[in-house]
């Protein structure tokens, strides 16, 4: 008798997780926001000209959607481009192949997020420019009007090598 009211209560317990579990909020701190280039688009860029120094800057105005992202876990996939300067390699994370015109301004034909890398040791200094990558980490908006970059990525993951060259 006591084995049956188990195996009844062990089933009610069972149906009641299934009636209950679509309805409970997943934690979503460990999981990462998937974003694409369309948000990052929504900022606007326009010239500034500082007057003391008597010098023309690249200043930019962040949407909503953007300034909400700083600071948060998010996954991206893009094209990955390896700038090198010297002994130090810079990897950024592009949203169109890099090479598309060999008479561009390729500084201005794309959008990019500077990744910046825990590890010497990761795989992403190994990969080959322009391949088409998932990449992960946590998304910061540099507000510092002097570097080339406008968003960058810190502890960076590579999550998904979807093809390369």
């Amino acid at each position: 008798m006591l084995k049956k009211h188990n195996k009844i209560l062990i089933l009610f317990s069972v149906v009641l997780f299934l009636i209950i579990y679509p309805y409970t909020k997943e934690i979503n701190i460990f999981r990462a926001e998937d974003i694409s280039w369309n948000i990052l688009n929504q900022t606007t860029k326009y010239k500034e000209i500082d007057l003391k120094k008597f010098t023309m800057l690249q200043t930019y105005k962040f949407s909503k959607q953007v300034l909400a992202m700083d600071g948060k876990r998010i996954s991206i996939k893009g094209f990955i481009k390896t700038e090198k300067h010297g002994e130090h390699k810079d990897i950024i994370l592009t949203e169109t192949v890099t090479d598309v015109c060999f008479m561009c301004n390729h500084d201005e034909h794309y959008n990019l997020i500077f990744l910046n890398i825990d590890s010497t040791d990761s795989e992403l200094y190994d990969i080959e420019d322009d391949a088409y990558i998932e990449v992960e980490g946590i998304f910061k908006i540099n507000k510092d009007k002097k570097k080339h970059y406008v968003y960058q990525l810190n502890n960076v993951k590579l999550e998904n090598f979807i093809n390369g060259n």
